[in-house]
């Protein structure tokens, strides 16, 4: 019985993987305190994407960054983490289209 609920759970998680159904990740830690997108593997520098849009709090401190439209942007698209004492690199799957930094958590997800 255990085996046929595990071969279900199995079956069901491949069919949601490989039908591209869009998923969202957090490729950093809560607690970055800033990321840059980075577009293709050009040989002097990455092309830095600016946020499209952004929301601010009403007394004018920023609240969060938005990019959309990830999908056009030329691959590989990475986020990078700038951490206290390191960056780190995260190369986003070929799904994600939109990412959202949110300035007052320091969270960044993409979808």
């Amino acid at each position: 019985m255990l085996s046929r609920i595990r071969a279900e759970a199995i079956v069901i998680v491949g069919v949601t993987l490989s039908s591209g159904t869009a998923f969202a990740i957090e490729p950093c830690h809560r607690g970055v305190p800033t990321i840059p997108i980075e577009q293709g593997n050009f040989a002097k520098a990455p092309a830095t994407m600016d946020p499209d849009a952004e929301t601010l709090h009403p007394d004018g401190k920023l609240q969060e960054q938005r990019w959309h439209n990830l999908h056009a942007a030329i691959r590989p698209l990475k986020v990078i983490c700038h951490y206290a004492n390191k960056d780190v690199s995260v190369t986003l799957p070929e799904t994600i289209d939109t990412c959202v930094w949110e300035h007052d958590e320091r969270r960044v997800r993409c979808f």
